[in-house]
């Protein structure tokens, strides 16, 4: 297996973007994942603007792990649909512009009921996506909320005119109280991204974001798994909240370095 790649979310680093590009090399990572609302925004680049970027990028050793399309909303939702729907091809489209491979996005909790409106313009959603997606060259990974292994299976197994894979965020199944490591066995085939964070399972039901190593995700396990499945996508670490994200974020970035060398 080729060595781990190792990735930071900008919002965990100091701004503007060049500081931002400078903190994560110094922090261990080699890859950086951006925000196209806050930090990173499509209309804001023109073509020698996204060639100074990958420059500034290639003089640093860092690699693009992902872009991130932020949404308030599901996929479903009626209001706003057309807008949603019509950034996140956007998004595509920039990521094949700056040779990003993956777009990670939520979707929104996935209605129960096969039979609902809400279900079938998801699917239909991601459908119109995929086929976008296969024009442009990168591909949406859809980011778990609380859904078991099965329903995002079944879900992405309704999505046939292009791919639409996961990005596994072990921190969210520990929250619902689910064995991370269970279900990146069931979903492995479909992961093209892996957030890393932690997380625990608070005694009145509720979740909680904790430091990497620090929570209920069995991390040596997980990584050993990584290797048995060969997976050669990115590990980009984040925290959703911190008093010191950076210092978090460096942390993380050796606790999963020192985890995979021992």
């Amino acid at each position: 297996m080729e060595p781990l790649r190792r990735a930071v979310a900008c919002r965990c680093l100091p701004p503007p973007i060049r500081r931002s590009i400078r903190a994560a090399v110094e922090i261990g990572a080699t890859g950086i994942q951006f925000d196209v609302r806050k930090e990173l925004r499509p209309a804001d680049f023109s073509d020698s603007g996204r060639r100074q970027l990958r420059h500034d990028l290639e003089i640093e050793g860092l690699t693009i792990s992902s872009l991130n399309f932020p949404t308030r909303r599901s996929l479903y939702d009626p209001e706003q649909l057309e807008a949603r729907i019509s950034g996140l091809k956007q998004t595509l489209e920039f990521a094949h512009q700056l040779r990003v491979p993956i777009v990670v996005a939520r979707v929104g909790v996935i209605p129960q009921d096969k039979d609902s409106d809400e279900f079938k313009s998801l699917i239909e959603v991601l459908n119109e996506v995929a086929r976008h997606a296969n024009r442009v060259g990168s591909t949406l990974a859809v980011t778990p909320t609380r859904e078991s292994a099965a329903d995002l299976i079944d879900m992405l197994g309704r999505v046939k005119d292009g791919l639409v894979g996961i990005n596994f965020d072990p921190a969210v199944f520990a929250m619902c109280g689910r064995d991370a490591v269970a279900a990146f066995r069931e979903l492995h085939k479909h992961v093209l991204h892996i957030t890393a964070r932690d997380g625990v399972r608070d005694i009145d039901g509720s979740g909680q974001e904790v430091a990497l190593g620090r929570g209920d995700v069995d991390w040596p396990e997980l990584l050993a798994l990584l290797t048995e499945a060969d997976y050669r996508g990115w590990l980009t670490v984040d925290r959703s909240h911190s008093d010191d994200a950076t210092r978090d974020a460096e942390r993380a970035l050796a606790y999963l370095k020192n985890a995979v060398a021992s």
